[in-house]
């Protein structure tokens, strides 16, 4: 057994796959010989007969049957062993920290972390979500590569941040909410007698996760997500990304609320959300790709 070889394994499934010695001879470059003796000893290595050879073509045996799966994980570990030394070997990232804020939806980079796995298989992507403005620090205190959030009206001046796309808020209820049924362009006092939902460790004014705060009881929550959940439920009003809401607006689970003002303005605002890194740390090729994959979005 001690003496079985990775070769073997690869003329075993080269006669599987082929369908034949002479196919599988041809496929490898070698003499139909060479293929017939290295089966042989594999067998004899392995105490059990691979291939029936009573019939024109060779067809496996129930054992060879059986540990045809087992070979086939060896191979495939075998090829992702490369791919992961030579991405060592081209000083690859073995792992990247993306912080997102709670605010910004996944789906906005869907496509740029597909494109990511594609090219860096091997590299191990760790995506945590954070509150607001604990992405920038994450970013600054050197516990992230990358940041995805809302851009800030005072930047941090050691971040190199690109834009990524435009991204709106709604005030939402759930259709049977009081403030549901009423007609558009209704005074906005009437909002600060219903219960709002409040993201916690709101950001300075100005920002998302504090505009649009109007009313007097208020329920203060974690994350964007759980705000989500209590206002589907109809326990109270709040305002979201449009993106996380855009199906619950569709099938009727939740409604637009449109007050006659927002502060000084007649509607809520679009914020940008940008992607950043720290500008003192080199990014390697992963995280380059990445950086770029995700700023190449630019919509909105």
């Amino acid at each position: 057994m001690d003496a079985i070889t990775l070769d073997q394994f690869a003329v075993f499934l080269a006669i599987v796959e082929e369908g034949s010695f002479a196919a599988a001879a041809r496929r490898l470059g070698r003499a139909q010989s060479a293929v017939t003796y290295a089966v042989q000893k594999l067998e004899d290595q392995c105490g059990v007969t691979l291939f029936d050879r009573s019939s024109y073509r060779p067809t496996l045996t129930e054992q060879g049957r059986a540990l045809l799966p087992r070979i086939r994980r060896i191979m495939e570990d075998l090829g992702e062993f490369r791919v992961q030394a030579q991405s060592m070997a081209q000083e690859v990232e073995a792992e990247l920290v993306l912080v997102v804020e709670t605010f910004v939806p996944l789906s906005l980079i869907a496509p740029a972390l597909r494109q990511f796995h594609a090219a860096f298989p091997m590299v191990q992507l760790r995506i945590i979500a954070v509150r607001p403005q604990d992405a920038t620090n994450q970013l600054v205190a050197h516990r992230a590569d990358l940041g995805l959030f809302m851009q800030s009206p005072n930047p941090a001046p050691d971040l190199d941040s690109r834009r990524v796309t435009g991204i709106d808020f709604v005030a939402v209820a759930a259709p049977d909410h009081p403030l549901a049924k009423l007609p558009p362009q209704f005074p906005k006092e009437a909002m600060r007698d219903h219960l709002q939902i409040v993201v916690s460790n709101p950001r300075p004014s100005g920002d998302a996760s504090s505009y649009g705060v109007v009313g007097v009881n208020q329920w203060h929550v974690s994350e964007v997500r759980l705000r989500h959940d209590l206002i589907r439920q109809g326990i109270g009003w709040g305002s979201m990304p449009r993106p996380m809401v855009e199906a619950d607006l569709a099938r009727g689970d939740l409604v637009v609320l449109q007050p006659a003002q927002w502060d000084s303005t007649d509607t809520m605002p679009s914020f940008t959300i940008v992607v950043a890194r720290r500008k003192e740390k080199a990014l390697g090729p992963a995280g380059r790709f990445l950086l770029a994959a995700i700023s190449a979005r630019q919509t909105g």
